[in-house]
């Protein structure tokens, strides 16, 4: 194999290429997002990711934003991830459950309640009313994952 050959660029021109791009409004409306998120088969965690009109889920910069659902009767395993998570109770109820050394704390979710998930805090979701409970999920994966750092760890790890 050969190595390719480099080039040079007068500063100017190198630092526009790191400029970002102006941001153009977006909207979604939440009949159609509702009505996506009703027929889509939902996995354990993670359900309907936003993305901005070019297909790119980094919906601010270093931020994606997601709907995550837990269905009715139905709960998620322990994890932990080197992301945070800013979740906003959309509708139904159920809990958040920490898994940390010296045992666990469980606190209770109810529309409108906002839940901070610091990155590498081990949580899991339950849901054991007849709705499913809606999330609306902010997280700095986008960023994490440029920089290589986007690591999760499933129980029995978690501890």
């Amino acid at each position: 194999m050969t190595a390719g050959r480099g080039s040079h660029l007068p500063y100017p021109e190198f630092k526009r290429r790191y400029e970002p791009a102006e941001p153009e409004p977006v909207h979604w409306q939440w009949r159609e997002v509702a009505g996506r998120l009703g027929a889509v088969e939902h996995p354990e965690r993670g359900t309907l990711a936003l993305t901005l009109p070019d297909g790119s889920a980094e919906v601010l910069r270093d931020i994606a934003v997601a709907y995550q659902v837990v269905p009715a009767g139905r709960h998620t395993a322990p994890h932990a991830h080197s992301w945070y998570h800013l979740f906003v109770v959309q509708s139904g109820t159920g809990a958040i459950t920490f898994h940390r050394a010296g045992g666990t704390t469980r606190s209770g979710l109810g529309p409108g309640d906002v839940q901070l998930v610091p990155a590498w805090c081990p949580h899991g979701f339950s849901n054991s009313g007849e709705e499913d409970l809606v999330l609306l999920n902010v997280m700095n994966i986008p960023l994490l994952a440029r920089l290589g750092a986007a690591d999760v760890k499933l129980s029995p790890e978690v501890g």
